[in-house]
Parts: C-alpha cells; sequence; structure tokens
C-alpha cells in the first residue's frame, strides 16, 4: 500500500501537538468506528516503538476497540507483554495516531483478536497540517547518503518516493544500500530543483517490501527528519508550497 510509508510515529517538541489531539470520547469513538467499518490497516507500535505489524481495526464501541493478531507469535506475545502502543492510521486522508494501555487477549467473530480499552486521546493530523507531497516518476528526488553511514566506499542517491516537513519515504532499490530500521543518518542530502539543496539527518522509522502487480519486490523505508535546523525547514516547506501550487493549477 503506498500510504503506509507514512505510518510512522509522530513526535513534537512539548505542547506543540495540544493543537492537533481530540479528547471527546464520541468523537474518538466515531472515528474508530469508521476505521473499523472500512477495515483500515493500521500499523501498531510496541516494545518501546522498537517493533511494529500491520494490523486491521476490526470493531470500536464505547469502552474499546478490537484489532487483528499479528502474523508473527512471538511479535504478539512481546505486545501482550508491553504498556505504551501506539496505533497509527490514516482516516478521510489525515492521518490518526493514539495509545492504548493494558491489551487483553480475546476472540472477535470466532477468530484471535486484541482487545484495547478506548484511548483517551487521539492525534488527528489533517492534509493541510502534515502534506506529503509525491514526487515525480520522471524526475524524482534523491536522498544522498554519505558512504560512511551505509558502510560503503562511495556515497548512494536513492529515490525519494514521499516527502513532507516531517520526513521522507524512500524506495531503496539500490541492492548496495544497507539501511536498518532505528538506525539515524546524517548529513543526508536532498536537491530541491530551483530552491536548493536540503541537508539532514533522518532516522529509519521502519522498513516493509512492496510487491508490483508484476511481482517485483522492493523495500520501502519510512524515515523521519531528526532536529532539522530552521533554514532547512523553511527551504523544505518553500519547495512543498510552490509545489502544491502547481499541482493545483
Amino acid at each position: 500500500m503506498s500510504k503506509e510509508a507514512s505510518l510512522t510515529i509522530e513526535k513534537f517538541r512539548d505542547g506543540e501537538e495540544s493543537k492537533f489531539l481530540i479528547k471527546s470520547p464520541k468523537e474518538i469513538q466515531l472515528t474508530l468506528h469508521a476505521l473499523a467499518q472500512k477495515k483500515t490497516v493500521t500499523v501498531i507500535y510496541f516494545d518501546n516503538g522498537e517493533r511494529f505489524f500491520k494490523s486491521v481495526l476490526l470493531a470500536a464501541n464505547d469502552k474499546g476497540i478490537w484489532l487483528d493478531v499479528g502474523p508473527n507469535e512471538e511479535d504478539n506475545q512481546r505486545l501482550v507483554n508491553s504498556d505504551n502502543i501506539t496505533f497509527v492510521t490514516m482516516h478521510l486522508g489525515a492521518k490518526v495516531q493514539f495509545v492504548c494501555h493494558q491489551v487483553q487477549v480475546a476472540i472477535y467473530a470466532a477468530h484471535p483478536a486484541f482487545y484495547f480499552p478506548l484511548p483517551k486521546q487521539m492525534l488527528r493530523l489533517q492534509r493541510r497540517d502534515y502534506y506529503r507531497l509525491s514526487t515525480s516518476s520522471d524526475a524524482p528526488l534523491k536522498c544522498i547518503i554519505p558512504p560512511a553511514t551505509v558502510k560503503a566506499a562511495q556515497q548512494h542517491e536513492i529515490t525519494i518516493m514521499d516527502i513532507s516537513v516531517g520526513g521522507i519515504a524512500l524506495v531503496c532499490k539500490e541492492s548496495s544500500v544497507n539501511l536498518e530500521a532505528g538506525e539515524i543518518y546524517p548529513d543526508c542530502c536532498i536537491v530541491l530543483p530551483d530552491i536548493g539543496t536540503l541537508i539532514a539527518t533522518i532516522q529509519v522509522k521502519n522498513l516493509f517490501d512492496v510487491t508490483s502487480a508484476s511481482g517485483a519486490v522492493t523495500k520501502h523505508a519510512g524515515c523521519e527528519f531528526v532536529q532539522m535546523d530552521g533554514k532547512m525547514s523553511m527551504l523544505l516547506q518553500r519547495y512543498i508550497g510552490i509545489m502544491q501550487s502547481k499541482l493545483s493549477r
């Protein structure tokens, strides 16, 4: 799924996330119920965010939610033993994120499931707040990672699938590039046409394989910008703004 690259955990500076929070139990329940009706793919992060798997929201009521178990029994057991479990999904073009506690093993529609009490609050990032710009297939942006960070003798250019003020999604077709989940890669360069060169530190938040209709498998990496300075952030915002204007014409 093309949107899965964006399903990484959003992190904010102190108090910054308050304008995106939903605290109404009724609104939270309605959102989760809508997600369950569409059997929306949800990424579940556990073990302090170091492990994750894709699941499906099965049902929701005013007390809690049910999600499908993961494909790996070890991951399922680790999740049961975890607290502060974070869920990331999409609803009506907005990114939705929330934290649950006290997971229970349950049965839903005669199948194994996880049950969680209804979250007390929910983070909702509207598209206008977190716009992800898909790059052109004719002239895609490239992320240049310095050789020292990829344990190679030369730098590598990795194709960027989409970019936002929060991070990038990479398509790792280059077999010699071995990115690792959780690793931080400093001094990466992204040339923004007619704007300038963005220099930033990225952290790989998740890795997963995507199979095309032809059967070809490529590895996608969802990456987050780490402490981007103000000058670079303004450069990126300017580029995204210009591209949005062009696309809306």
